[in-house]
C-alpha cells in the first residue's frame, strides 16, 4: 500500500477499481446488475393504538446481496437512538432468492408503540455500490370517531 501511495495512487481509487472489478465480474451473460428497489412496505390495516405492539415490513430486490444494507431509520436516524430507549429495533435481515436477485426483507418491531412513534418519520433505506433507494413508512390514518 505504501508504494502505491508513492506513486500517486490513493487508496481510495484502488479500493473504488477493486470494487467496480467485483460489479463487472458478476454481471455475466442476461444477468443486469441493477441498483436495489424497495418492492415492499408493509404496514399494519389499522392505525396503531400506544401499546400496540407493531410490525412494519420492508423488502428490496437486489442484484449484489453480498453488498447490499437494508436498514430502517427514524427521523434520519438509526431506530435503535429514538426513545423510548428499546422501542424500536430492527429484526435480522431475511434472503430470498428471486430470478437473477434476492429478496432482502427487513421488519421493524415497535413494542410498546407510542405517541412519539405516531410522530417519527421511519424510512426503510436500501444501499448498494449501484445505488440507494428510500421510502418512507406511512401510517394507516386513525378510524373515524363513531358518533
Amino acid at each position: 500500500m505504501a508504494a502505491l501511495r508513492r506513486r500517486g495512487t490513493p487508496p481510495a481509487r484502488l479500493l473504488l477499481a477493486l470494487l467496480c472489478w467485483a460489479l463487472t465480474s458478476r454481471c455475466t451473460g442476461a444477468t443486469a446488475v441493477q441498483p436495489p428497489s424497495v418492492t415492499l412496505l408493509q404496514t399494519p390495516e389499522r392505525a396503531p393504538r400506544p401499546g400496540d405492539s407493531v410490525t412494519a415490513r420492508c423488502e428490496a430486490l437486489s442484484t449484489l446481496p453480498e453488498l447490499t444494507l437494508i436498514y430502517w431509520l427514524g427521523n434520519g436516524s438509526f431506530v435503535e437512538k429514538l426513545p423510548p430507549a428499546a422501542a424500536a429495533r430492527e429484526e435480522p435481515v431475511r434472503e430470498e432468492p428471486r430470478g437473477a436477485g434476492v429478496m432482502l426483507r427487513r421488519d421493524l418491531r415497535l413494542e410498546p408503540f407510542s405517541a412519539h412513534h405516531s410522530r417519527t418519520t421511519f424510512s426503510c433505506v436500501v444501499l448498494s455500490p449501484l445505488g440507494a433507494h428510500t421510502t418512507d413508512l406511512r401510517w394507516p390514518p386513525p378510524a373515524p370517531a363513531r358518533g
